[in-house]
């Protein structure tokens, strides 16, 4: 997950000022975050990656806008399941059943496309959506998760988030107790990602 959230943020970049092919890299901070919120009909849990499991990683790829949208190239990640922790045991222990981390220990992720607009005349906020496909258990479906970030500088800070259903992935989450405890199939995907971002310019004018 962490490379996925690299893509996003040194796409944003891109959107600043480039009308061309660029290569850009990224590096995600400490103070960044990923979490998985999920519920029971008797309690809430969280699962996430924290900002020293998201750190220290940096990924450089082609971006090209056109228009408001920015294409990233070369961009199927890998995300391993159980790098997942929570200060939930059994629910961090049902979250990797219920993803068959044995069978399927990656899951997929793609970025499609950014679509960006600017928040503010000085070009240091802005809004929009990421369109990525992700395939979980062998099964890939497409969500637009919308987005925002602040720049100060080269440092940008990403937050987004977006609510589904493990159903779409054909998950069905198991029930306790003789169905007295039931898992809720919706789950909320939230990150705060800060990110220091290069841009080594142009390769090819459009």
């Amino acid at each position: 997950m962490k490379k996925l959230i690299s893509l996003l943020a040194l796409s944003f970049i891109i959107s600043l000022s480039v009308k061309a092919q660029s290569l850009v890299s990224a590096e995600i901070q400490k103070n960044s975050s990923l979490t998985i919120k999920g519920s029971t009909n008797i309690l809430s849990f969280k699962i996430y990656q924290n900002g020293d499991q998201l750190s220290g990683s940096k990924l450089s790829v082609v971006t090209t806008q056109k228009q408001n949208k920015i294409y990233v190239s070369q961009n199927q990640l890998s995300v391993v399941v159980k790098n997942f922790a929570s200060n939930n045991a059994m629910a961090l222990k049902d979250f990797l059943k219920l993803l068959k981390s044995d069978t399927y220990p990656i899951l997929q992720v793609e970025l499609n496309y950014l679509d960006l607009e600017p928040l503010s005349d000085k070009g240091k906020t802005y809004s929009g959506v990421a369109l990525i496909n992700i395939t979980i258990t062998g099964k890939t479906r497409f969500y637009s998760i919308p987005i925002t970030f602040v720049s100060n500088g080269d440092i940008y800070a990403i937050n987004g988030s977006k609510t589904l259903s493990i159903k779409d992935f054909g998950l069905i989450p198991e029930t306790k107790m003789m169905g007295m405890i039931k898992v809720s199939d919706w789950i909320d995907i939230d990150f705060h990602i800060i990110c220091k971002i290069a841009n080594y310019g142009e390769l090819v004018e459009l």
